[in-house]
């Protein structure tokens, strides 16, 4: 009897003690992971954490470097091609300036053949001041060239212009330039016209405003003044002369072929 009594405990009854385990809420020891387990969990989940970080980052300074050097490679291009741009600025207005040169002078020409084919042409000859005159504005000759300034007025009243070319005239300085007067044998000097010129000894060619109409015989003169605004003429003469009579009219080149 105590055998089989024993048996049947150990097959069918739990383990005393067991119960009161259970009933006291003590944790079982299978349910719970060890302490050591949890921090190991943990490490190797802030480790993950760093290495992602760490990842991020070079790729990120990777990015920004890549950034970094296209623009600055854009940047370079940029720059080339606005000096590229600058360059062909320069030489479109380098044409133009030319271009306008070449129409002004082919309009001057034009003007002058008008004037010189001109039925009433009239011409006055000029020439640099003698005597006290020419040792007073001896500055304006040239210097070392043994011919003085002179210059030639063609005009005519059907035309309806007037141009004056002239030799050996001084370069401008600044704020300097060579103004071209009327002047009638009553009242005051007219002004005619303004011009500057470049080159020494170079021929300039200057359109002139013709005389008032009752003026028949007006004396020209071209003075070298300042640029500012004058009603008279106060700097030294460079070229002086007096139109022909009005009966003197030359004939023009293509009558006289003819």
């Amino acid at each position: 009897m105590d055998l089989t009594h024993n048996v049947v405990m150990e097959e069918g009854e739990p383990e005393p003690g067991s119960e009161g385990r259970r009933n006291s809420g003590e944790p079982s020891a299978v349910g719970r992971p060890p302490r050591l387990l949890r921090v190991r969990l943990w490490q190797a989940i802030a480790g993950m954490s760093v290495a992602i970080a760490l990842a991020s980052l070079i790729v990120i300074s990777e990015l920004a470097g890549s950034l970094a050097r296209r623009t600055n490679y854009v940047n370079r291009r940029v720059a080339a091609l606005n000096a590229i741009v600058r360059d062909l600025r320069r030489q479109t207005a380098v044409t133009q300036r030319k271009l306008g040169s070449e129409r002004e002078r082919a309009t001057v020409g034009e003007v002058f053949e008008k004037i010189l084919f001109a039925p009433d042409l009239r011409t006055i000859k000029l020439v640099a001041p003698a005597g006290k005159d020419k040792e007073k504005n001896k500055s304006i000759a040239q210097s070392g060239v043994p011919e003085l300034p002179s210059g030639t007025l063609a005009m005519s009243e059907s035309a309806g212009a007037a141009m004056l070319e002239a030799n050996g005239l001084n370069p401008t300085g600044a704020f300097q330039v060579y103004r071209i007067w009327w002047m009638p044998k009553h009242g005051a000097p007219i002004w005619a016209a303004d011009f500057l010129v470049s080159d020494a000894a170079g021929p300039v060619t200057v359109p002139v405003d013709l005389p008032p109409g009752h003026q028949k015989e007006p004396s020209l003169s071209v003075t070298l003044e300042n640029e500012s605004y004058s009603e008279a003429p106060a700097g030294p003469i460079a070229l002086k002369g007096e139109a022909s009579p009005v009966s003197g009219i030359v004939q023009s080149p293509r009558k006289s072929r003819r």
